[in-house]
């Protein structure tokens, strides 16, 4: 049984790197603390969460190969591709979601003084 994804490397990173413009305008936007338009939609975590994962979905899948053999003993062979784009857009996007989850904390929990 082999596991191969059938989107094609090339078209996976330049899909990928369109999707994480969507996080990368919210945080400039925010960072500037500018309020230009369409912020309040693409602010949206569906849509800022959405766009990651599926850019690092498409971009792990083009570069993983999963195979597995039924043999005696079974054997689970699993492959990574070195692309540089595809790893590019992956350590990106997680290099966003590091910064949206850091921007969620500090703007929601605030320090309290003790009395």
């Amino acid at each position: 049984m082999r596991i191969v994804s059938s989107i094609k490397p090339v078209f996976a990173a330049r899909l990928g790197l369109t999707l994480l413009v969507i996080p990368i305008y919210f945080i400039s936007a925010s960072a500037l603390r500018q309020d230009p338009p369409g912020l309040s939609l693409l602010g949206s975590p569906i849509i800022l969460l959405g766009s990651l994962l599926v850019a690092f979905a498409l971009n792990a899948l083009s570069i993983l190969s999963v195979n597995f053999h039924r043999d005696a003993p079974p054997v689970l062979n699993v492959s990574l591709s070195l692309r540089f784009w595809n790893l590019t857009v992956i350590g990106s996007g997680l290099l966003l979601l590091g910064v949206l989850f850091g921007y969620a904390f500090v703007e929601n929990f605030q320090a309290r003084l003790g009395n």
